[in-house]
């Protein structure tokens, strides 16, 4: 199995640095989201470029949102990652934030078929298991070569099995995230996030096992914890 972390952008470039040299031996891929938690800070694809030129062995998912970019943006944007040899992005369609005009030129379904027909880029999405099985099987028919699925928990299991079953039949990967809660990030993570897409450690570790057979990799996220989810990720390594 895979093992994925988000990486959030940082204001620091040496920080930023020193924490993909942390992850680099653990991870099989960096994943930079973009606006992540609502906020505005670094576009992913930047970042995600600055890290694949100083870390050329590390592999990178970029995300890109498209409820604020043009067609022509988000073209130029694909040849830009390509360019800096950044294997896989994310499409997301991204909420409002404070100060952004809203373009939505592309939808996220559409700027597959873009990646797919003018750059070498692999394009992504995300699946949510809130929703009904026939929608999920038609968001997995999109042409995708992999999702980050949203929304798995001990209740939500079953579905991913039934959307893995899906999945493999089309040749595509999945995903899962793992959104960590800690000591550290509890008070303002559950000031954005309701506590059921959230798992404490334990949580998680039951999570993984539990998808072992369902997913080809699993995705932590730790926001505002970066030592929190390098803990899980090392854990992970250990099993």
């Amino acid at each position: 199995m895979e093992v994925l972390f988000e990486l959030e952008p940082v204001s620091s470039r040496a920080k930023l640095l020193g924490r993909v040299r942390e992850l680099v031996d653990l991870v099989d891929w960096i994943d930079v989201p973009d606006s992540p938690m609502g906020r505005s800070r670094f576009p992913s694809p930047i970042v995600s470029c600055v890290i694949k030129n100083l870390f050329e062995d590390t592999r990178v998912i970029a995300h890109l949102r498209v409820i604020d970019v043009s067609r022509v943006a988000l073209e130029a944007t694909l040849r830009g990652l390509e360019l800096c040899n950044v294997e896989r992005v994310t499409f997301v369609r991204g909420d409002v934030i404070e100060g952004s005009s809203v373009v939505r030129d592309v939808e996220p379904e559409e700027a597959v078929r873009i990646a797919r027909s003018s750059t070498k880029v692999k394009p992504g999405l995300t699946l949510s298991l809130r929703k009904s099985l026939e929608e999920i099987e038609g968001r997995l028919r999109v042409g995708a070569e992999f999702y980050l699925v949203l929304n798995l928990n001990k209740d939500s299991v079953e579905k991913m099995e039934a959307t893995s079953r899906v999945a493999r039949k089309l040749n595509i990967k999945l995903y899962p995230y793992v959104v960590l809660i800690t000591d550290t990030n509890r008070d303002r993570i559950l000031g954005v996030m309701e506590r059921w897409k959230l798992h404490d450690f334990n949580e998680a570790l039951e999570l993984v096992e539990a998808s072992n057979d369902v997913a080809d990799g699993i995705l932590v996220s730790s926001p505002m914890d970066f030592k929190g989810g390098l803990e899980l990720v090392r854990r992970l390594r250990r099993r």
